[in-house]
């Protein structure tokens, strides 16, 4: 655990675990003026063998590298929970999550890094899929595809589908040919989903005069880091969404990609608060810093609406939330220490105090101190009693605007 011992501390010491030096992150004016320079050049592609210097960065499936057991940013949210928390998360079997056949949160992870994407989704054309000639048509809507493609090449001798086929061939024809579209990188959607991603790819080009774009360009995704941190031994692990590298954009930068159902950035960073990303983007920063060599000290978010008008933004990580991430990675690596060495993973019963074998006191929050009922204020109340009384007197059109001045001889009408 995490202990502040005054009687060690030295004087002039910072005291604050999450005080930092400014001047250890750079500003959004830095990556800009490097862009501005450089837009016209080259990515410079790093190995990722190169980046490996204390530790292991690989490009891998997701699969592997949530089976991994390293410990992970969920897994320390979780520490911050109760030990226990964590360690049920940490000992959980992966297992695969069904997924539905369109991911807007997936596809724009990936049309962001690869915008040909954009190109490949469409929408099928409406026929009746039961019966022969709409199955037809939908055979000669696929062919028209595939014939765009270069590394495809329709067999010269084989029949081309027709009526006289058995409608079970010309079904599984048909789904062959769709197949084969998935496997160049098609994707098929509503025409509702279809707005969506125009939308999306609109921002995509034209969001902050085509920042996006520029800030990818040449990123890395789907890297996984495998490292031990040096302070508790514990071997880490992270994953970011992409990430960049200063020979590309002017720093070493994490870049993460997150969608939200927010319909403004406030509720946006309210959320990011609530699921605590700053423990995420403080130990991307730290694990990717140590295990390459390289200074990670910049964190930009790319958030994604899924819910209208489907827009985006681009955040710059503040240093104070990044700064406040990394004490709580730190931290929270410190419970898991404890716990590993004592071998013992509590619950909330390490909330009580020492002593009261795992009784808490409860406090309930202090919002729960207000009244239930609203207090009306005394120009409400003026105003809500002026309007009784003019409806019986015909006074309605005095009463819809009661100026401050007129106050006193409106309260010798209500109550008189």
């Amino acid at each position: 655990m995490i202990d502040f011992d005054l009687n060690n501390c030295a004087e002039g010491e910072e005291l604050n675990p999450s005080a930092y030096n400014p001047d250890d992150y750079p500003t959004k004016e830095t990556v800009l003026d490097f862009i501005a320079l450089n837009c016209y050049k080259k990515p410079v592609n790093i190995d990722l063998k190169s980046l490996s210097v204390n530790g292991t960065v690989k490009r891998d499936p997701m699969e592997t590298y949530l089976e991994s057991r390293h410990i992970s940013s969920s897994n320390l949210k979780n520490a911050l929970k109760t030990p226990r928390s964590f360690y049920y998360d940490w000992e959980r079997v992966f297992e695969e999550k069904q997924k539905s056949c369109f991911q807007l949160g997936t596809f724009a992870h990936m049309a962001f890094l690869e915008p040909r994407l954009f190109e490949l989704v469409k929408v099928e054309p409406a026929c009746n899929q039961a019966s022969k000639d709409g199955v037809i048509q939908m055979i000669e809507f696929y062919e028209e595809l595939l014939a765009n493609e270069e590394n495809y090449a329709k067999d010269a001798e084989s029949e081309s589908p027709s009526e006289k086929w058995n409608f079970n061939a010309l079904k599984e024809y048909r789904d062959d040919l769709k197949q084969k579209l998935i496997d160049f990188g098609y994707s098929f959607i509503s025409e509702e989903m279809n707005m969506i991603i125009t939308a999306l790819k609109r921002n995509y080009y034209w969001y902050g005069g085509g920042i996006i774009p520029q800030i990818l360009k040449g990123a890395y995704s789907e890297v996984s880091f495998y490292g031990r941190d040096e302070e508790t031994g514990l071997d880490v692990r992270v994953r970011p969404d992409y990430f960049n590298v200063e020979e590309n954009i002017g720093v070493n930068a994490v870049i993460s990609f997150k969608t939200t159902r927010a319909d403004d950035l406030g509720k946006f960073y309210y959320d990011c608060a609530k699921l605590k990303y700053e423990l995420s983007e403080g130990m991307y920063q730290e694990v990717m810093s140590s295990i390459t060599g390289r200074n990670f000290n910049v964190t930009i978010m790319i958030m994604l609406q899924t819910v209208e008008p489907y827009d985006v933004a681009v955040l710059f990580w503040s240093p104070d939330d990044l700064a406040n991430g990394k004490y709580k990675y730190h931290y929270a690596l410190s419970i898991v220490k404890d716990c590993f060495d004592k071998k013992w993973f509590p619950g909330y019963d390490a909330k009580a105090e020492d002593g009261a074998r795992g009784i808490i006191d409860m406090q309930l929050p202090d919002w729960s101190k207000k009244l239930l009922h609203p207090v009306l204020d005394l120009c409400s109340l003026i105003f809500l009693r002026c309007a009784q009384k003019a409806q019986r007197i015909n006074m309605i059109k005095n009463c819809l605007v009661i100026p401050m001045s007129h106050c006193v001889s409106y309260l010798q009408i209500v109550f008189y």
